[in-house]
């Protein structure tokens, strides 16, 4: 079995306050894998290289873009298995005057498989499905396939609902691993329960996503189960501003 966990992060808002809370979970979920949104890069700090440190992962990171006066600001995937390889892409725009997004996926070798998985994060105003969906359409051929072995892994923060057009453009490649494990339930990553939240007037919803492709023929990357996680404090501070995912995919053994 492959679990795989995607989680915003939240970049340096109230991170000494924070970094505890994220590490809890990560050690009490003990993913394979970690997709991770809105990590930020300074002189003084990476997130992701101090989150894999603490929970004895490799970690690979890819910029989006630079904020003067804070330090980059992008993607990255964690791993307690062997990265072998990795590639970032800048999504587009569409001409929008909006700040930039990006993609990075990493290829782990799992045991034998070679597993790619894409972490990624989507413009954010509500009125940009437009943007997004033209995102998601040059994601697709950035990810394409999968290595073969395994099918392609593609997390993130879309900040699309389910029932958006950019959400359906990726639901005809790959298979929402939370939609597959508990259809129709709301799974809200957004939630206003969450104080870092409580303020905002965006209402409750599910944006945050791992979709993984068709299974291969001896069954590895069928959705075994799916659930929201990261959604309580821990050391009385919450982890982040979403929620996360976490997904348990199946992946069997050479000559099983």
């Amino acid at each position: 079995m492959l679990t795989v966990l995607t989680l915003n992060i939240w970049g340096d808002h109230l991170w000494e306050e924070r970094k505890h809370a994220l590490v809890d979970w990560l050690t009490e979920i003990r993913p394979d894998v970690v997709a991770l949104q809105e990590v930020t890069r300074s002189p003084e700090l990476c997130e992701a290289t101090w989150l894999a440190e603490q929970t004895g992962m490799d970690a690979v990171y890819a910029a989006a873009y630079v904020r003067p006066g804070r330090g980059d600001f992008g993607n990255a995937v964690l791993s307690r298995w062997p990265i072998v390889g990795s590639r970032s892409l800048q999504l587009t725009l569409a001409g929008a005057n909006i700040e930039p997004r990006g993609a990075l996926t990493v290829d782990v070798r799992v045991r034998n498989p070679l597993v790619s998985v894409t972490s990624t994060h989507l413009s954010y105003r509500f009125d940009e499905g437009w943007v997004r969906e033209a995102q998601v359409r040059q994601l697709a051929d950035f990810v394409g396939t999968g290595s073969g072995d395994f099918p392609p892994i593609v997390c993130g923060d879309f900040n699309a609902r389910p029932e958006s057009t950019e959400v359906r453009l990726i639901g005809g490649l790959l298979f929402d691993a939370f939609e597959v494990a508990h259809p129709g339930e709301l799974g809200f990553t957004w939630n206003n329960i969450n104080p870092y939240t409580a303020q905002d007037p965006t209402p409750d919803q599910r944006i945050d996503y791992i979709f993984v492709g068709v299974p291969t023929a001896d069954g590895a990357g069928k959705v075994l189960d799916a659930d929201v996680v990261c959604d309580a404090p821990r050391r009385s501070a919450w982890p982040s501003d979403h929620f996360g995912v976490v997904a348990q995919l199946a992946c069997p053994s050479p000559g099983q």
